[in-house]
């Protein structure tokens, strides 16, 4: 019998996951969050330089309100659900566009029991916030 692929199979799921280490780089990304961009480009660099706040939004706070969830997660050493949140994301040509996201946040823990990494998910609810019907 082969043995799975399971990096293949992470980045073919059809939905937007990040696996971080707990410097809040990106060690994994699904082939739907990486956005058009190349993962060689992405793997490796901080979730927070990949995908910034927009700086064009002076109340923008989707980083800080993420670097608190994850650290939540780490503390607490349990995921949980975040809030439907704020964060623009740039297209390829940098140009941001308002997102509304619905983001989950799980540990993974290390052969010793220590968080080792956050497993990051979020579902994109721009459209459903802008119609004025909140998700639950």
């Amino acid at each position: 019998m082969n043995t799975p692929d399971f990096e293949r199979f992470f980045n073919a799921i059809p939905a937007n996951y990040l696996v971080l280490d707990l410097e809040w780089n990106i060690v994994a990304i699904t082939d739907a969050c990486l956005g058009g961009r190349r993962r060689e480009d992405v793997v490796g660099r901080s979730q927070f330089d990949v995908f910034p706040d927009n700086p064009d939004a002076p109340d923008a706070a989707g980083t800080a309100a993420m670097r608190s969830a994850l650290q939540r997660v780490v503390d607490e050493r349990t995921g949980h659900a975040m809030p439907v949140t704020r964060y623009d994301v740039a297209d390829l040509d940098g140009t941001f566009e308002e997102r509304y996201w619905k983001p989950v946040n799980e540990p993974v823990f290390d052969s010793d029991g220590e968080v080792s990494h956050v497993i990051h998910g979020v579902e994109d609810v721009t459209g459903i916030v802008v119609s004025g019907r909140m998700p639950q």
